[in-house]
């Protein structure tokens, strides 16, 4: 990995704005320890301050008497640090004015406002994490539920950075079984053994493509699933969303057609982030709003993570569902067999087949009655039940990569698989050279500065 002499210090508030117990500014950089010197005096002691160790004490403007306030401060230096630089870190009483004065204190001794994520910018350039992990980072302070956490945090301690490297170790090993036998044709060396090459790759992308497998698992954890319920009018709908989120977000009324619009309400449920959504109700009549409605959920259902389709089991008779039953055959779906606390009188034969071969959850949303089965049963059709790796790929730059890397070894094994004793293993090294530079675009060993620069934008000043 690069090694970057930075020759400027960077500073920057490292808590959010406003006012909180604690202020934190931070900083990175050569003159940590010289500026550290200039602004605070430890209430025991004196200069130098020792390497990782919290220092009580005071902390002012140079050059001023008037103290800006109480401070801790820790010196932390190189390369034992979040950057591998000298850093460091000076805690206040948390509060706009605070935290600001001490902010211009250190850029009045050479340091200058750090850019969006050039904190972490450093440590990835400096060797300390690699892209992976840098991206992880965002990850992590973007999490909105424990899942998302969870993958984040898999991520941030290697998870992927891992196993791209096993997979850079596995791909040396048959580059170099490969290229020998084509640079060195006439040396004593053994043929390429043709065999053993292909049962590597296929083993190699088997287990990749289990990796890109897991992106599905990975973007809903981070961005939240799309629960849409669906159904004929007066099934239950609104009161089965009210019933999910806990409160009365939907109006009901014993009305048909009462939702004309999509209702969307998140919820947390087993650490998922889920948004359900109430539509308007299936049926061919109804006023142009309710109509229109139904024209809302036809262009959005292709948003749609899961399908509830919710049935009014007290009725002799179920309606016709028309075109939902195709949309149950593209999407995951689950039925909610609903009102079973009244008189079950529908029958399941009703259903259209490929509606009875979907998983059915029996519920009463007015008594609530089979709500917390309901979404155990939605997490577990999103998630698959087991959520398996402690990791996962969550973002599309990610996805991309592993995804060509599939496609270069697929490739490459193809050609000696069909190729026989005559494989033209010029072009397979040339796969496989290609499948190298996907693992050291993904981990950030050939990065350029535009795909830096689109990464660390994203991030906040102070990260």
């Amino acid at each position: 990995m690069r090694q970057w002499g930075f020759r400027d210090t960077i500073a920057a508030v490292a808590t959010p704005r406003g006012k909180g117990a604690i202020g934190i500014v931070r900083l990175s950089g050569p003159l940590c320890r010289k500026i550290a010197e200039s602004v605070f005096e430890p209430a025991r002691g004196s200069h130098p301050l020792r390497s990782h160790r919290f220092y009580y004490g005071r902390v002012r403007a140079p050059g001023s008497e008037e103290y800006i306030d109480e401070a801790m401060a820790v010196l932390m230096e190189a390369p034992r640090s979040y950057t591998r630089e000298d850093c460091l870190e000076i805690q206040v009483h948390s509060g706009p004015s605070v935290v600001q004065e001490v902010l211009e204190a250190v850029l009045q001794c050479g340091a200058r406002v750090a850019n969006p994520g050039e904190f972490t910018l450093r440590a990835f350039l400096n060797g300390r994490i690699d892209l992976t992990q840098a991206e992880a980072v965002l990850d992590m302070v973007e999490a909105r539920s424990r899942a998302a956490r969870r993958l984040a945090l898999g991520q941030l301690v290697g998870g992927l950075a891992r196993e791209a490297a096993q997979w850079k170790e596995r791909l040396l090993d048959l580059m170099s079984s490969v290229e020998a036998g084509i640079d060195f044709p006439d040396e004593d060396l053994p043929a390429v053994d043709g065999e053993a090459v292909g049962k590597a790759l296929g083993e190699l992308l088997l287990r990749a493509e289990g990796i890109l497998e897991t992106y599905r698992r990975g973007r809903l954890a981070r961005e939240g699933a799309r629960v849409m319920l669906i159904g004929p009018v007066n099934a239950g709908k609104s009161s089965l969303l009210n019933a999910m989120v806990g409160y009365e977000r939907a109006i009901v009324t014993d009305l048909p057609g009462t939702t004309r619009d999509l209702v969307e309400e998140p919820l947390e449920w087993g650490g998922l982030p889920i948004r359900a959504i109430d539509t308007a109700g299936i049926r061919e009549e109804g006023d142009e709003i309710e109509k229109h409605g139904r024209r809302l959920l036809r262009e959005r259902m292709g948003e749609a993570d899961l399908l509830v389709l919710v049935i009014d089991s007290s009725k002799e008779e179920i309606p016709p569902l028309g075109e939902v039953e195709g949309w149950v055959v593209e999407k995951p779906c689950i039925v909610a067999w609903n009102k079973v606390d009244l008189e079950e009188r529908a029958r399941l034969e009703q259903l259209p087949e490929a509606v009875r071969a979907r998983r059915l959850v029996r519920v009463s949303a007015l008594k609530g009655w089979g709500v917390r089965e309901l979404l155990d049963a939605i997490r577990d059709e999103l998630l698959g039940g087991d959520e398996g790796e402690e990791w996962a790929l969550t973002n599309v730059r990610h996805r991309d990569l592993v995804s060509r890397f599939c496609s270069h070894l697929g490739r490459a094994r193809e050609m000696v698989s069909q190729g026989g004793e005559g494989v033209w293993w010029e072009l397979v090294a040339e796969e496989l050279r290609g499948a190298m530079e996907c693992l050291d675009e993904l981990r950030g060993v050939k990065a350029d500065d535009e795909v830096l620069a689109r990464i660390f934008e994203r991030f906040c000043i102070g990260k």
